[in-house]
Order: structure tokens, then sequence, then C-alpha cells
């Protein structure tokens, strides 16, 4: 076994010269970088750099760089869009493929929606209206109904007026009351989703006509008797006397194209002339009164005269009488 060998005291002596060296030269160095830090910071207070500690303090003006948004890349990769449709008060969407070239009638057909002729859809669109992003399409469903209205006509009343009735005290008629007639008149309305928009006047017809009231006045007041025959004429005949009324024909005009009125009478013209100034007086005492020549008629010949009465049943009371004509003055119509 070996064993450990002992150092000599002249190796000893050499080793501890050794270590004060190279403590010696740890020592120096230590002192070197120890005086550079004591330089540094002896020279940074010279030059007013703040220390580390108070750096804290320092208010630095930095200016925030400006923001500048991106340039935006738009790239379409949408490949649906979503169309709406509201029929028969319900809402639908559905989603479209962009190549699809749907329309509203694939829109109809999606939802189960059909439509008449009638119908209408909003903003003038048709069933080949083509589809877009959110589309809004409104189904009004048009639907015309005829409806028949009654309404009543309501009667007119006229005057009778009743002249030789009243002077010769013959029975006058009741006043005949009158009645309203019925007239139907269809409409066409016109609905849209149940609310009614329009209504249209289709025709109109009189299913019962009103019965016009009469009323019978005593108007002898239209005679113009004076104060009895006139004092000068021509000359008197003997004529025989009828009467006729606006209801017959020939009308309400005379042949001279006046109107029929109490005061004209009708003649022959070859025996009086038309315009002639006349004062008839019946045998029985009624008084036509002073009148004038106005009027002809085929049945009067001779010394016929035919005195003009306003109502009907007052002519067939008078009947044919005879009286007599004072002939004031001649007309010179022929």
């Amino acid at each position: 076994m070996a064993k450990n060998k002992k150092m000599s005291k002249k190796e000893m002596r050499i080793y501890r010269h050794v270590l004060i060296v190279a403590l010696f030269v740890s020592l120096t160095i230590s002192s070197f970088f120890v005086y550079d830090i004591v330089l540094d910071a002896k020279t940074s207070d010279e030059k007013g750099i703040t220390p580390v500690e108070e750096i804290s303090d320092v208010i630095i003006d930095v200016t925030e760089p400006v923001y500048k948004e991106p340039e935006k890349i738009v790239v379409s990769d949408k490949i649906v869009y979503l169309a709406h449709l509201t029929a028969d008060r319900k809402d639908y969407t559905f989603p479209f493929l962009v190549d699809e070239n749907a329309t509203v009638a694939t829109l109809l057909e999606r939802a189960g929606v059909t439509i008449t002729k009638d119908d209408y859809i909003n903003k003038g669109y048709t069933e080949n209206t083509p589809l877009f992003e959110d589309i809004y399409v409104e189904i009004g469903r048009v639907e015309y109904k005829e409806v028949v209205e009654k309404v009543s006509i309501p009667y007119s009343t006229i005057e009778m007026p009743m002249i030789y009735s009243i002077w010769a005290g013959k029975k006058v008629k009741d006043d005949e009351k009158g009645e309203n007639g019925v007239k139907e008149i269809t409409y066409r309305i016109k609905y849209v989703d149940g609310v009614e928009v329009s209504s249209t006047k289709i025709s109109e017809k009189i299913t019962k006509k009103p019965v016009t009231a009469k009323v019978y006045v005593n108007r002898m007041d239209l005679l113009d008797v004076r104060n009895g025959p006139p004092s000068e004429y021509i000359t008197v005949i003997d004529v025989n006397v009828t009467a006729y009324t606006g209801v017959e024909e020939g009308g309400l005009i005379t042949a001279t194209g006046d109107p029929t009125q109490v005061g004209y009478v009708a003649v022959d013209s070859t025996v009086i002339p038309l315009y002639s100034k006349l004062y008839i007086v019946l045998n029985n005492g009624f008084v036509y009164g002073y009148c004038t020549a106005m009027d002809v008629g085929g049945g009067i010949k001779g010394n016929d005269i035919d005195i003009f009465l306003p109502a009907y049943d007052d002519m067939m009371n008078f009947g044919r009488k005879v009286g007599k004509c004072y002939i004031i003055s001649y007309g010179k119509g022929n």
C-alpha cells in the first residue's frame, strides 16, 4: 500500500508565497472595478443624467404613432341569402343559393302559396322577378263580391187644377196618396285581405215604380173673366165647345209653338184665324172668359172650339157643351 508523501518545509513556504501573490492580484483587480463604478456615477451626476432610482419621476414626451386603418380587402364568399314573404297573414323566410337564380315564383312555391289573377304583389313585383338579398314580397288577396242594395224612390206630388168641375159642383176625386217606389242597385265590392277598398255600381233597376200623389185644387183663378163680356167686339157666333188637356195627343205645345195653358183654345183656322182674340161663355152659365186662338185640331171643323183645361179629370167632366164666342179681333195667322 502506498504512503502519503509529506510536503517539505521549503515547499510549504513557496506555496504560501503563491497564495499571497494571488490574493494581492485579486484585491487589485477588485479595486479597479469599484473605481470605475464610482467614476461612472460621478460622471453621470455631472452631466445631469437621472439616476436609475429617479427615472420614474421624469416625464418623457413620446409622440404616439398615428393609427392607420388597414386597407379593407372584401372577399365575397357568401353562398346564401334570405328572402321574405308575407301571405295570408303568415310570414315566411327562406334561404336561397346565390347562384340558384330564384324568382318570386320560387319563393311562393317554397312557401306552398298559390295566387290568382286577381291577387297582387307589392312594389310591382311579378312572379318572374328575381330574388335578391332581404327582398320582401307581400301577397294581397283580392276578392270581389256583388251586393244588392234596395233603395227607396220618393214619390212626387202634383197638383190637379180643377176649373169646370169646381164651378159645376161636380164631385172631385179625393186626393190620391203617393207611394214610394223601389230600385235595386248592384255594387261590385273589392276586398283586399278581407278589407273593403272600393265599390263600383254595375247595375240599377226599378222593381217598383213610385205612385205620384195627386192633390186636387181649385184653379178658377186662372180664368180671365174680367168684368163680363167685352163691350166692343166684331161679331158673336154660336159654337160647340169641347175641352182638351196636355195629356192628349199633341202634347203640351200648341200649333203656334207655345206651351198650352188656360186661356188658349183650338179652332178651325179657316173660320177663326190663329191669334184671334175671343171671349167664350157657355149657355149653362160657365164663363171661360177671354182667350186666344192658338191651336188647331184635326177634329175641329167650322164653329167648333176646344178649350184647354189643365186636369184630365176636369176635361172628362166637361164633356161637350154649347155656347157663344165673341170675336174681339181677328188674328193674322192661318
